[in-house]
């Protein structure tokens, strides 16, 4: 079964929306400016919430292994809400595998992108030396639909 949007929509450059650059010092800010624009969207309350928690799990992220500072931009498409946040970072060698899997009970990181990935509908994160950038899809009716995985 393919998915509504396909790998591709994850992976291409956003539409017009929100886009703000943030470093440690403007997470506060960030999270408002996420409600306030996952509001507007349509996100239903629950959705929402996740949309904050993995928004700001991927700003976390972005400033602790990817530079110190990022970028967030979130916008809607065909029913979509997209969140992506693009780090100019060392990147990592196994982005595929990271969070695919629940980090242990007493484990005092990894937990990031395994909510990341409970959280979102779809997750695409590609990355490398020159950086990296994860992006998510989260449907506004909330209902999932698998992609099939390009090779």
């Amino acid at each position: 079964m393919g998915s509504r949007d396909g790998r591709d929509r994850l992976q291409a450059g956003p539409l017009p929306g929100f886009a703000e650059p943030f470093d440690s010092s403007g997470l506060a800010l960030l999270r408002g400016e996420v409600a306030a624009h996952g509001d507007r969207l349509g996100l239903p309350t629950e959705r929402l919430s996740d949309l904050l928690l993995v928004a700001h799990e991927m700003a976390s992220n972005a400033i602790q292994h990817g530079g110190g500072h990022g970028r967030l931009h979130l916008w809607c498409q065909d029913g979509v809400v997209y969140c992506r946040v693009a780090d100019s970072g060392p990147g990592f060698s196994t982005a595929l595998r990271l969070g695919v899997r629940a980090p242990a009970t007493g484990a005092q990181r990894g937990r990031g992108l395994w909510l990341i990935r409970q959280l979102s509908d779809e997750v695409d994160i590609q990355t490398g030396p020159g950086g990296t950038v994860v992006t998510i899809a989260m449907w506004l009716d909330g209902s999932l639909v698998e992609w099939e995985p390009t090779s």
